[in-house]
């Protein structure tokens, strides 16, 4: 009852979505569900309310339903209590204003009123009553002048732009479009489904271009995964639909990585605020940073953080529209609590990853907890963050005609899913006991048994080398270091792709050198260390992980190998990483004047990028030798060092 007199001053402005997303946010859908509430009727003709074709007379027919109810069962009546209501009408001196008459006006001050009276708090729902109304806004006055010019100017073109029209809905992608064309696109449905979004993506490409900048720089994200089994029990006992709390739990595991991975200027950003912005930044000035804020009740940091006044901005939602000129003085950010979409994440990254950047880099950190159990893990983040790569979402849909790889799960359907995947999890380990993998035992090929298992964790083949082509190697190192399991899948997995090649690069190179058995070669992400396996001459293998003892485990852009040593430097599909034209610097460092540079790398990898390799290559100071030939799917290059 307290919260339908709350919503009685602002039921006549509210939209029937508008509505409905305040009730939903208010547990009420979830209440009129369980069939155990004997108030579930009830609350289910308050949810009704938002498809009523008169919602005022059907909400003073709930209420007197409700206080007939209250008093069958004796208890207090709460129509004689005197409920405090809000004034969110304007009054006739407000409405007095030299501005354009607009029907959203009074609805904007309702949200206002929602606020003041409890009704709603959450930030999803108040930014989604904002924006619908601001559209609405937008249509009552653009589109009457519009109409007006384009009667005295037949020829008149409007050019409409906007860096996201689709995040959560599409409500603004059809507003855009009837502004542009001054037009209502009736056959326009704005429900969230695939069908619309495909539908919007036509109207989209029909009267619009879809630009995406070129930035010089590059983004490395760094995915650090927390084990964190001893947090279990805190986390059985997060209640259903408690997604703060599950984020709360998880920011206490995250805490350590946090603060390792700051230095002055980091930039952290967290989708959720109550409960945890303070452990956070309590986590923080205790490590010796001073902190501002960026968050919807105190934006008082933004300023201070630019000034480099404070150390770490602590930002929510707000950080990730709008905001400029972070990519003057910040290219490094931690999420702690991502996102829903991919939208709403490259939004913002591109906070920092925009023109104007003063940094030649973009560091991208991302602690995810982990549970791990007989190679399986349960990570409420990496399912939060397979959602946004996956390209699920409504914006992949409508902008980019890229259609969902399956139904886009709600947060509540995604925290479902996440809770009956770790009650699973917990009953394996009750019914079944907890066994390890031996990593002394770890050899190419893995087990089939082993490889599945190991497989769940780090994804297959593509997965893997899109994660080492978008890191640096030394980021790449250290995780390998962590987790060896994981490069033993990769050549495992590796191994079983050759099958199919029709001609495999170290083979091809292998021939071509066994002519010279005096050289002395190097072998530059040697793998398995074939060349050494093959070839009677002496090879100096390296690589992340040795796979035998003839290897040297390192990052191969600093193999500490002496100057000069070598004759020959092969990389044999192994130039992967944001810092590739390292490795040939280094390659060009331990070869002899006049020494010989070999290199194989898959033509698809190259198609549009041949000219930086040849570049990086000639900047390493090495001269091609004859043209670049492709053979099958590969691409073979011959150079020489020419400079000392």
């Amino acid at each position: 009852m307290g919260f339908l007199y709350n919503l009685k001053p602002v039921l006549s402005n509210l939209q029937p979505s508008e509505l409905y997303a305040i009730i939903r946010q208010n547990g009420i859908l979830l209440s009129a569900r369980d069939v155990r509430n004997t108030t579930a009727p009830l609350i289910k003709n308050i949810r009704d309310l938002c498809s009523s074709p008169n919602p005022e007379v059907d909400f003073e027919k709930l209420v007197a339903e409700i206080e007939k109810e209250n008093a069958v069962l004796e208890t207090e009546d709460l129509a004689d209590e005197e409920v405090e209501t809000l004034e969110v009408i304007p009054t006739d001196e407000e409405t007095k204003e030299d501005l354009p008459a607009l029907r959203s006006l009074n609805a904007l001050k309702a949200v206002d009123a929602l606020v003041e009276a409890g009704i709603t708090s959450d930030e999803e729902t108040i930014e989604f009553l904002i924006a619908n109304r601001v559209s609405g806004l937008w249509q009552d006055v653009l589109n009457k002048d519009l109409a007006k010019a384009s009667e005295k100017n037949p020829d008149l073109c409007v050019l409409g732009m906007s860096a996201t029209p689709v995040i959560n809905n599409l409500y603004e992608a059809k507003a855009l479009l009837e502004l542009v064309k001054a037009v209502e696109f009736s056959d326009l449905n704005t429900f969230s489904s695939i069908a619309n979004a495909s539908a919007m993506h036509e109207k989209l490409i029909l009267y619009g271009i879809r630009y995406r900048p070129e930035y010089k720089q590059t983004i490395e994200t760094e995915f650090k995964e927390i084990s964190a089994n001893e947090y279990l029990a805190q986390l059985r006992k997060v209640r259903k639909g408690a997604i703060l709390d599950l984020e709360k739990v998880l920011l206490d595991a995250k805490l350590e990585t946090i603060i390792s991975s700051l230095r002055k200027g980091t930039l952290i950003y967290t989708l959720y605020l109550t409960g945890l912005v303070s452990p956070l930044r309590r986590a923080i000035e205790k490590a010796g940073f001073k902190v501002g804020l960026f968050t919807g009740e105190d934006k008082s940091g933004l300023d201070l953080f630019k000034k480099g006044k404070v150390d770490v901005l602590i930002g929510s939602v707000p950080v990730g529209t709008g905001v400029d000129g972070l990519q003057y003085i910040c290219n490094r950010m931690i999420v702690v609590s991502l996102p829903w979409t991919s939208a709403e994440y490259e939004q913002l990254i591109g906070r920092l990853y925009r023109q104007g950047s003063a940094f030649d880099k973009v560091e991208v950190i991302i602690p995810q907890v982990v549970l791990e159990y007989s190679g399986d893990i349960w990570s409420w983040d990496k399912m939060r963050m397979h959602r946004i790569q996956y390209k699920k979402t409504l914006a992949d849909a409508a902008l980019d005609g890229v259609i969902p790889q399956g139904e886009l799960a709600s947060p509540e359907k995604r925290y479902k899913q996440a809770r009956e995947a770790l009650q699973a999890w917990i009953t394996r380990i009750e019914n079944e006991g907890v066994t390890f993998i031996e990593r002394s035992q770890l050899r190419v090929p893995l087990p089939k048994e082993t490889t599945q298992i190991i497989q769940r964790r780090f994804g297959d083949l593509s997965v893997m080398n899109s994660r080492i082509n978008t890191a640096y190697s030394k980021t790449t190192n250290e995780r390998l270091k962590e987790n060896p399991e994981e490069w033993y899948l990769y050549h495992t997995l590796y191994r079983e792709a050759r099958k199919t090649w029709e001609e495999i690069p170290f083979e091809k190179i292998a021939k071509s050198l066994k002519k010279r058995p005096d050289w002395v070669i190097g072998d530059f992400g040697c793998g398995e260390a074939k060349l050494a396996e093959i070839l009677p001459n002496k090879v100096y293998s390296f690589d992340h992980v040795a796979v035998n003892e003839k290897v040297t485990a390192c990052d191969i852009a600093d193999t500490s190998l002496e100057a000069e040593k070598l004759d020959v430097a092969v990389f044999s599909l192994s130039l992967m990483g944001l810092n590739y034209a390292e490795y040939l610097k280094e390659a060009h460092r331990t070869l002899k004047f006049g020494g010989l540079l070999k290199i194989a790398e898959p033509i698809n990898r190259w198609h549009d990028k041949r000219e930086e390799l040849l570049s990086n290559i000639a900047n390493a100071g090495f001269l091609l030798i004859g043209e670049v030939v492709e053979s099958n799917q590969f691409l073979y290059i011959d150079a020489i060092k020419t400079e000392i």
